[in-house]
Parts: structure tokens; sequence; C-alpha cells
């Protein structure tokens, strides 16, 4: 028998642990410790892990998080802990692993013991939950101390574990979306990379490129932009920020090609809205193949070398629809050429955009070109009779010897400066629909002190 002398001098007795209970308890102990590392090991998930640290026990386990509400249990038939107020009353710092012993009263009064540990107090993110055990029947033991701690570790590791992978999995995924955009490697090679991204070898993709440095904070979370592309094309999204800045690879499937107007537009109006509102110039690419996306890149990359030539303080998103051929013009001509190409093409209609006249001719002659040079198709979009479009298109041939009917050069050199107004009248995030209309999302507004 040993000993011990309290603080008042009593002596009082405590009877000694048999050697074979403490073998007992030792091997107890590391069964427990050998079945939560396995599962843990596994790949298991959360709720695998806790049911595994349930079963250690034959005593109710619970998990709650921080506002009491029960998440995980292991036993529907004994009645759950209210444990909001006292989770209220303990909140603050972290009070670590070690088990706390609390009186909690069930939702019809009846008062029990219950032993609390934290989970994911790690001493990074604080107290995220409470892994509560409660007497049943039979008062709580060592063991069950050891396996409420032991379970609070092995979820929290569970938690950092998994966290680092989907770290160490987008770090992957982000070199191997670098390596598709660039170019010099052969096609077997960037196939086998598309395929460990997930993008199949009959894959229709748009390839969008941003330039976010002149905006403060830059675009934000990556993810967060490749979620509302996703949501709304419901193809997958890869991003990566690249040296050039933040990419992205819009997949959407095996598509058919016919659709590819559609899709670019949509991915264009998602940017708008997602992006921030300040000085991001972003491209997108036309639909490529798998085969394409390093020349998909190159096309985003040029169309956002077109927006870094003309200032803006706001948010512009164009794509090579937008621009056509007009992109390899603004990309290497003299700034100050450029802008005396749209004025002598253009000439009144540009210059004296004031006059309502102008204005008028001006959007018909965008929606004309807009619509594939249809008399038909733009006197539907604008509602009005087909022979007012010809009558306009005529006084636009009057004013600058634009032909918009018969000569192709004129519909070239009108989409052409066209396209380079719209270099600098995109506007984020919404347009006046109005506006929207003229230039298919365009945001092309008639407002030449922002060009000139």
């Amino acid at each position: 028998m040993s000993t011990t002398t309290p603080a008042d001098g009593r002596r009082s007795r405590e009877p000694s642990v048999d050697l074979t209970d403490r073998y007992a308890l030792l091997a107890r102990q590391h069964e427990v410790e050998m079945r939560l590392a396995d599962k843990l090991g596994s790949g298991c998930d959360f709720s695998e892990l806790f049911s595994t640290i349930a079963g250690c026990s034959d005593l109710p386990t619970w998990l709650f998080d921080m506002q009491g509400r029960l998440l995980l249990r292991s036993d529907p038939d004994h009645e759950i802990p209210d444990i909001a107020s006292m989770c209220a009353d303990i909140d603050g710092p972290d009070p670590g692993p070690a088990p706390r012993l609390a009186i909690v009263h069930t939702p019809s009064g009846m008062a029990r013991r219950c032993l609390l540990v934290s989970v994911d107090a790690d001493g990074k993110d604080g107290v995220s939950g409470w892994l509560v055990m409660g007497e049943g029947n039979r008062n709580f033991g060592r063991l069950d101390r050891l396996v409420l701690e032991r379970g609070s570790v092995y979820l929290t590791r569970h938690r950092s574990l998994h966290h680092s992978m989907r770290l160490s999995l987008a770090d992957m995924t982000s070199n191997l979306v670098e390596r598709l955009l660039q170019r010099g490697e052969n096609d077997e090679r960037m196939a086998a990379y598309a395929r460990r991204v997930g993008i199949g070898p009959g894959s229709t993709c748009v390839v969008v490129a941003m330039d976010d440095s002149a905006c403060p904070g830059g675009v934000g979370d990556i993810e967060a932009l490749s979620t509302a592309l996703q949501n709304s094309t419901g193809g997958a999204v890869l991003g990566a920020r690249t040296v050039r800045g933040p990419a992205l690879i819009v997949d959407a499937g095996v598509a058919e090609r016919i659709g590819d107007a559609r899709l670019i537009e949509e991915i264009c109006t998602v940017l708008s809205t997602a992006l921030p509102d300040q000085r991001v110039q972003c491209g997108v690419s036309g639909a490529v193949g798998v085969d394409g996306i390093a020349d998909g890149y190159a096309e985003a990359l040029e169309i956002v070398a077109c927006l870094d030539r003309f200032t803006a303080e706001h948010t512009r998103v164009l794509s090579v629809r937008d621009l056509g051929p007009a992109r390899i013009l603004v990309a290497n001509g003299n700034i100050a050429a450029i802008r005396r190409y749209v004025e002598h093409t253009l000439g009144p209609l540009w210059t004296d955009h004031a006059d309502s006249d102008m204005e008028n001719l001006m959007a018909t002659l965008a929606q004309f070109s807009r619509v594939g040079h249809s008399v038909r198709r733009t006197a539907i979009s604008m509602s009005v009779h087909e022979n007012t479009v010809r009558q306009r298109l005529a006084k636009v041939r009057k004013l600058t010897g634009l032909d918009m009917l018969n000569d192709p050069f004129a519909q070239l050199s009108v989409h052409t400066a066209l396209a380079i107004i719209a270099l600098r009248d995109r506007v984020h995030p919404l347009w006046d629909p109005r506006a929207r209309d003229l230039l298919g999302g365009t945001g092309f507004r008639q407002q030449r002190g922002q060009v000139g």
C-alpha cells in the first residue's frame, strides 16, 4: 500500500496499481493509438475517423462546432447534450488538448457529466469544434480520457493533412497548366499534361490571360474566379498565376464547334462581372483544341497587349472575336497612326459623335457589322424597317465612302475601326443594354474623347 500526505497533514491511503492492470492499460492505449494511426493513414474521410474514435469506447461520443451545433454522433439512442451555452462561455483562447470535465444538461433537463476536448487547437487556427464524451452506464475511466485526447489530436491532424494535400494538388495542377500554356514541347507531351489535369483529347478549350499588375490587390482568389466561370459555363476551369499574370483554361469538353461564339461571349460576361472593377486587362482566346492551348494563350496575350496600349482606369475584357485581325495592327502598330485610322475610316460619324443623326448612323453601322452584314438581322435587332437600315447605310456611304452593302474591304475596315474603339470603351462590370447591343456585349459607347 502507498500513502500520501495532503496539505492539511492528514494521511490518506491510495491502493497500489497492480502491474498486470498497468500493462493491460498500456496495451489498450497502444491499441487505440494504432487504430487511429491506421485509419488516418488509410486516407479516410472525417466521419470515418470520428467513427473509429467513438468505437474505442463504449460511452456515447459527439462532435460539435463552436456554436454547439451537432456535426457527428456515435449513438442515435443517447440524448444529445445541449452545449451551445457552454460553448459561448468558454469561447476565447485555445484551452489546449487536455479533456475538461463539465456538467451539461440535455434538452429534457437531465444533468450529465461530459468530457470535452477542443479540435483544431493546433496553434494556428484555434478552436473550431469540440469532441465530447458523456457518461452512460458507467463513469469515466483513464482510457476514456486518453481516447478523447488522442481523438482530438488525430482529427486535427486529419484536417491539417488534407489541407496540405489540397495545396499540393493545387500547386501540381498550376504547374501543369503553366506547361500547357508554353510553346516548345511536342504534341504527345502536351497531350499527357492535358490528361493529367483532366482535359480530354477531344475537348474544346478557351484560354484567358490577365494583366492585374495595375489593379490594387490584383484579381484576388483565382480559385473563386475559376468557380464563377465553371458554374456559368458548365465546363472545368483550371487556373495558374504565371510570370505574365493570372491565366485560366476553360475546358468545355467535347462540344459542337457551332457553339464557340456563345461560349466565348459567356466567358467574357462572367469575367466582366467577377473581376475587380479597376484596371484589370483581360484577353480571351478563340476556341481551340488541346494541341492549340499554347496558341490560344498567345492570342489572349495579344489582346492584353492591345489593351495595355490604351490607358484606362476601368477593367476591360475583350476576346479574339471582338478584335479579329485588328489585334495584329494594334499590338504592333503606331498608336498615333491607329487613332488616325479610326478618324479617317469613320470620318464625321466619329468626329461629330454628339450629333444625334451621326449617333444613329454609328449605331446602325456597328450593329450591321456585328450581325454579319445582314440588313434583315440588323433591322430585327434594332426594331426598325429594313428600308430604314438601307437608307442609313446609304447615308454612311455618302458621308464616308464606305459601301457596306457591297464592298468587303469597307466591311473589314469598319470592323477594325470598331474593334479599336472597343479597346478603350469596354466598361466593367455591366454595360448599358442599349450600348451592349451595338457590338454584341463589347460595351461600345460613342465617347470619342476616350479614344482620341
